[in-house]
């Protein structure tokens, strides 16, 4: 089996795995849930680095850690969680709190989102960054996560 497949396999594994968790943060904070997977997936290399393995970490984020030398055997600027909801809900936190949020919060399009998390300082190389989480939601089909029809109250 190429390795390419594998991957795809992985991702898919992944989507599979974190899409619910996904589509409750949209519940709760509004952000699509397409954007906080297709994010995931790309800082964490869908669930496959240390950051995501071993310390609940899926979107690179800093903070303080006090076990990352008893983890890893060196320092970490990254910061660890106690679950991957934690992880997750973080990410939304930090979201929530930027200056395009209250003129998002309402608009399900993917792409402006992705814009302004990568124009807001997120991402290193944005445009890069940008390109892959996008790509994510393309090829992956994940802005299908994004419908109404997700929503608990609705069923």
């Amino acid at each position: 089996m190429p390795s390419f497949s594998r991957g795809q396999s992985n991702i898919e594994s992944y989507i599979d795995k974190y899409k619910g968790l996904a589509i409750d943060m949209m519940h709760l904070y509004n952000i699509p849930a397409s954007v906080t997977l297709s994010i995931a997936i790309v800082e964490s290399g869908a669930g496959s680095s240390v950051l995501g393995r071993k310390f609940h970490n899926h979107f690179g984020m800093t903070g303080k850690n006090n076990n990352a030398v008893k983890k890893l055997g060196y320092r970490s600027r990254y910061k660890e969680y106690d679950s991957d909801t934690a992880s997750f809900q973080h990410f939304c936190e930090v979201i929530a709190r930027k200056t395009f949020y209250p003129i998002l919060i309402d608009n399900p399009d993917y792409k402006s989102w992705v814009a302004a998390i990568g124009k807001s300082g997120y991402a290193n190389s944005a445009s890069h960054w940008k390109k892959k989480v996008l790509s994510a939601i393309v090829r992956h089909n994940l802005y299908t996560l994004d419908v109404a029809d997700n929503d608990p109250l609705n069923k």
